[in-house]
């Protein structure tokens, strides 16, 4: 067989789809707590109050928990021991709240959805969270990195409020936009380069790091602000 001939027979294999791979889809991800916590901006779905407020932040730890489940809990909240007092986290404790993903592998639209969780968790000064439809972009260009859920979060001795959530890791603190750049050299933000993100000095960003002139690099847009860092 010529040369031509054998290279013609490889591109028809190619375009027939033989002997070329099948790429395995990757499997639904979280950004374990190893890799820090995830930073949250609530936004009030209903109508501020002093115990509901328009925006807050908060920064949450998530896990894999045997069986499948997904865990998370709240920085705020101290991590239990277990009843013998061991040094490991008890995963029945109130501070977890834990769900399963609806399936193993990213939708159609490139989510991973945990739809409801097994109970309320424990959230800063007595207050609980609970989560339904919690939807982490999770391919292997975003491997969990950013979700949204619908949130209701019950104030200590308050009524229940409801919210919009949205988190991002890695945890990158910022003064200026240019402490977010994904490319930048010899040190980066960490993020991914895919989102439209920058550095954010509301109050409920500078509430979390406690200094009004240090914000958080956080998402420009809606759920999955997709976009690129601008400068």
């Amino acid at each position: 067989m010529s040369r031509l001939l054998a290279l013609g027979a490889v591109v028809t294999l190619f375009t027939l789809g033989i002997g070329c791979p099948t790429q395995a889809p990757a499997p639904c991800q979280i950004q374990a707590s190893g890799n820090g916590p995830y930073t949250i901006k609530f936004t009030n779905t209903g109508t501020a109050t002093a115990d509901c407020p328009a925006e807050f932040g908060d920064q949450w730890f998530f896990d894999n928990f045997s069986g499948g489940l997904v865990g998370m809990r709240s920085a705020a909240v101290d991590l239990p021991t277990l009843p013998d007092g061991g040094p490991t986290a008890d995963p029945n404790s109130s501070v977890y709240g834990k769900g399963k993903f609806s399936a193993s592998d990213p939708d159609s639209n490139q989510l991973c959805i945990v739809p409801s969780l097994d109970k309320p968790f424990d959230g800063p000064g007595g207050s609980t969270y609970n989560l339904t439809s919690l939807s982490f972009l999770s391919t292997a260009l975003y491997i969990g990195t950013e979700w949204k859920a619908d949130v209701t979060y019950t104030p200590a001795g308050g009524e229940a409020c409801t919210y919009t959530a949205q988190g991002i890791n890695p945890t990158t603190q910022c003064a200026t936009n240019a402490d977010c750049d994904p490319l930048s050299q010899p040190i980066n933000s960490g993020i991914n380069y895919l989102y439209d993100q920058g550095c954010h000095l509301d109050p409920w960003a500078t509430a979390l790091t406690g200094d009004p002139a240090t914000g958080i690099c956080f998402f420009n847009a809606e759920f999955p602000s997709l976009g690129g860092f601008k400068h």
